[in-house]
């Protein structure tokens, strides 16, 4: 039996070639909810807010009875023994991901994105293809509820950004005429959109319209100035110069690749399990955007670990990789937004904010990395070729498919390795009940463990047993130890 799903246009699913009837409004959001996290648990609390929203004064008087209601009937309709499984807290949709138009779109984006630079050619077909996926305008079309609502921002916010890609290709690969259509409606439609002008601007002068492209970068500069109070970006203006200056060659902008990750721990021990874990997860990155959730106690090192991770997974993000520990969520958005070549104002809300991030991240494999954060979901990447490593935020703050990875102390004998590795093999061999103690003492939490060690690695003349002493008759347990 073949099931087939659409996501980009009207919410369709057909059944070995026959189209299913979806049912009610409400029905359909709760289906759409479900395709869109497939294979995962989505909590029965979920699926009542993306369908009646967050204020419980506007839910019918037995919402989770009438979620009950709307499976059952989805699954009388689509017919297949199996595939919408009740579990605990919620349900769970078990279709394969390419069943999903959303997901083989989302992928074969990545790749094209991947191919920009290596083979335009092979890029430029694929965004073609991936785009032709698109059914009108708007994903969900028709499907009622704030869940439904987001995706559709997050859908469009993704095409838009395809779509300037592929225009960018187009004008790399000599095809600015063609180009130049949709360039001038994206414009009309943009008017602060400074990358759409200025690929417009040099599709115009790459056409022979010269005049026309200058007296294009006039009415935008003057239109920003007056609603922004800004002027273009330098790119645009330095495009506009070479325009006067009547020269053909204009090279196109490459995009900024940050790297803001802090260096790696050079002795980082007993976490090969977990790195493997989340080099798995972040790598899947392709087939839409992974995020990796490390916590444990205080002291277990679940901010190394992260950016450890990163590290090795680096190569599979070669646009960049950001980086952010604690902060509000705006600064934080504004900063990203900065490092990946936007100009963002400072006054804008966190939502506004968070759709340009996502604009700017569509098309791209970046990165995120985020320690102690309090609210991440809003820095959180949500691209397909993106991903995000999170440390330190409560289980609760991730969203429903992420990778939850418990960082938790050190077995014995990597806590022994880690502290030889600092304070020196031959020291530490030769009291090992005083090491055995000390590990104890420190609860085989790495964080305290490296500041015992560098600790005797600063006294050369203290023995391990000085150390246990010491910090026995300070009273230290691993809180204090630090």
């Amino acid at each position: 039996m073949r099931l087939e799903f659409r996501v980009l246009g009207s919410l369709r699913a057909r059944c070995d070639g026959r189209e299913v009837d979806l049912g009610r409004p409400q029905q359909r959001a709760v289906l759409a909810a479900l395709l869109l996290a497939p294979g995962q648990l989505v909590s029965t609390e979920r699926l009542v807010e993306d369908v009646w929203g967050e204020d419980e004064t506007l839910w019918p008087k037995d919402p989770v009875g009438q979620i009950g209601t709307h499976v059952h009937r989805l699954r009388r309709a689509l017919g297949v023994p199996g595939l919408l499984i009740a579990a605990a807290g919620g349900y769970r949709l078990e279709v394969p991901r390419p069943a999903v138009d959303v997901f083989r779109y989302e992928a074969e984006v990545a790749e094209a994105v991947a191919l920009r630079h290596q083979d335009p050619v092979r890029a430029r077909d694929l965004l073609r293809q991936a785009l032709g996926a698109w059914e009108g305008r708007r994903a969900l079309d028709g499907v009622p509820g704030g869940g439904a609502e987001r995706a559709r921002q997050r859908l469009a916010a993704g095409r838009f950004a395809a779509v300037k890609v592929l225009l960018d290709l187009d004008l790399s690969l000599g095809r600015h005429a063609e180009a130049l259509e949709p360039l001038a409606e994206l414009a009309a439609s943009h008017p602060h959109d400074e990358e759409v002008h200025r690929l417009h601007l040099l599709a115009l002068h790459r056409c022979g319209r010269t005049a026309e492209a200058l007296a294009a970068y006039g009415a935008l500069s003057e239109r920003m100035d007056r609603e922004l109070g800004l002027e273009p970006a330098q790119a645009v203006v330095e495009l506009a110069e070479r325009i006067r200056r009547g020269e053909a060659a204009v090279p196109l902008r490459r995009l900024p690749r940050p790297c803001q990750l802090p260096p790696d721990i050079p002795d980082l021990v007993g976490r090969a399990a977990l790195v493997r874990e989340a080099d798995l997860a972040l790598r899947a990155a392709a087939a839409g955007s992974p995020v990796v959730g490390l916590s444990g106690p205080a002291g277990s090192g679940a901010s190394a670990l992260a950016v450890h991770v990163a590290h090795v997974v680096q190569d599979a993000f070669p646009d960049g990789q950001l980086y952010a520990t604690g902060g509000e969520p705006g600064v934080v958005l504004a900063g990203f937004l900065r490092a990946l070549g936007e100009r963002p104002s400072c006054e804008a809300p966190v939502d506004e904010l968070a759709s340009r991030y996502r604009a700017a991240l569509a098309g791209r494999r970046v990165l995120v990395v985020l320690d102690a954060v309090a609210d991440p979901a809003p820095l959180l990447p949500e691209t397909a070729g993106c991903a995000a490593v999170v440390a330190g935020a409560e289980p609760g703050m991730l969203p429903a498919g992420a990778v939850r990875l418990a960082v938790g102390p050190l077995e014995p004998h990597d806590a022994y390795e880690l502290l030889a590795r600092i304070a020196g093999t031959e020291r530490i061999r030769q009291e090992p009940d005083a090491l055995s103690e000390l590990a104890a003492i420190c609860g085989h939490l790495p964080v305290l463990l490296r500041t015992a060690a560098e600790r005797l690695a600063a006294r050369p003349r203290w023995t391990v047993a000085e150390l246990v002493s010491w910090l026995a008759g300070r009273g230290d347990g691993p809180g204090r130890a630090q």
